[in-house]
């Protein structure tokens, strides 16, 4: 009798499961195709005002409406989205200028909505909105406020569309309250989206430095990451925090990074100092700075490099065996470690030097 029971269950379950898989299924066939319906109405309305655009110098009220109408549900958002992702962005630059008021409203609106939608929300906006760099827009203040009580990819979006937009004050505003509230984001992910900010990228920097003192590690450090893929000329200000033993750890080797992408040459004896003296408490210093001179080349730097081959520390050894051939020093000047006793330094250079087949 039991047996049966269970086997009943049994057969229950696996009808139930497949019931589900084909109703799955079905429906997602049916959204598919609605949402390629919607795509291509989306698509023949734009057309249509940009065409109107070009007659009468804006889109019509009627567009405007339904744009307002429409677009507060999230499927024909998307839809409305897969359809201006169709045109190219010098077509319809006009018509989005146009729209930016209704784009305003969909922010307030959206805000109401869960932490999904708002995330969705705003990574519309950075793919689709006009910048607007020296004017600050409502709309930024709104994507300011998704950011209380969100997740990290509502955070995410919310960087990339402030980026979008172009304006400093908006980054420093949203930077200061991901400081003041501790929330972590990783420096590489804030650095990124710094880099494809539409405005001032030279004024951005500027701004954002001036916090060395009021924000955390992990910020600044991603904002001396930033400075250093851009470019900025920078150098006596990093240096200067370089040579400060006060500097938190981790905006000191994004600094000695940034030298490795920006040659200074008065960095140069700080670079050694690192390497010649043993760094117990500050060992990511050493490993750091065996990668950063490879940008460095003279006779001082091939002994101190060598020198580490012998470092208790695989990275160091790494890094500096990487040095070393990066400045193409010569086998023969690495006859004494490949020829010495100690074996963690001979093999580190054999293994750089061969998988680059140069042995």
């Amino acid at each position: 009798m039991m047996v049966n029971i269970l086997l009943f269950c049994y057969i229950f379950v696996c009808i139930s499961l497949i019931v589900f898989n084909v109703f799955y299924v079905l429906e997602t066939q049916f959204l598919r195709k609605k949402m390629k319906k919607e795509t291509q109405k989306w698509q023949k309305d734009i057309e249509k005002q940009v065409q109107y655009l070009k007659d009468y110098q804006r889109i019509s009220r009627k567009h405007q409406k339904h744009l307002r109408k429409k677009l507060k549900f999230v499927l024909q958002l998307l839809a409305y989205t897969n359809a201006l992702d169709t045109f190219e962005r010098e077509t319809i630059i006009d018509y989005l200028k146009q729209t930016h008021m209704i784009w305003r409203e969909l922010a307030v609106d959206y805000l109401k909505k869960n932490n999904m939608k708002k995330a969705y929300f705003a990574y519309v906006v950075s793919k689709h909105a006009v910048d607007c760099q020296n004017e600050y827009r409502p709309i930024l203040h709104t994507l300011i406020l998704y950011l209380k009580d969100s997740t990290i990819y509502c955070h995410e979006n919310v960087l990339k569309a402030l980026c979008k937009l172009g304006n400093i004050q908006s980054i420093e505003n949203a930077l200061s309250i991901f400081n003041s509230e501790q929330w972590f984001h990783h420096r590489k992910l804030i650095a990124d989206n710094l880099i494809h900010f539409q405005g001032d990228k030279n004024e951005l920097m500027k701004v954002l430095w001036n916090h060395i003192n009021d924000w955390n590690d992990n910020m600044m450090s991603a904002i001396v990451e930033f400075i250093s893929r851009c470019h900025g000329a920078y150098e006596v200000e990093f240096l200067q925090y370089l040579q400060t033993s006060t500097t938190p750890l981790e905006v000191r080797l994004a600094i000695i990074r940034y030298f490795h992408t920006c040659t200074y040459e008065p960095v140069r004896n700080v670079l050694y100092s690192f390497l010649d003296k043993d760094m117990k408490e500050d060992e990511k210093l050493t490993i750091v700075a065996a990668f950063a001179l490879d940008r460095y080349p003279g006779e001082k730097t091939v002994i101190l490099l060598k020198n580490a081959l012998h470092h208790h520390n695989w990275y160091v050894r790494y890094n500096a065996a990487s040095s070393l051939k990066n400045l193409n020093v010569p086998y023969e000047e690495l006859e004494d470690i490949l020829n010495g006793q100690d074996n963690y330094a001979r093999d580190i250079l054999t293994y750089i030097y061969s998988r680059q087949e140069d042995i």
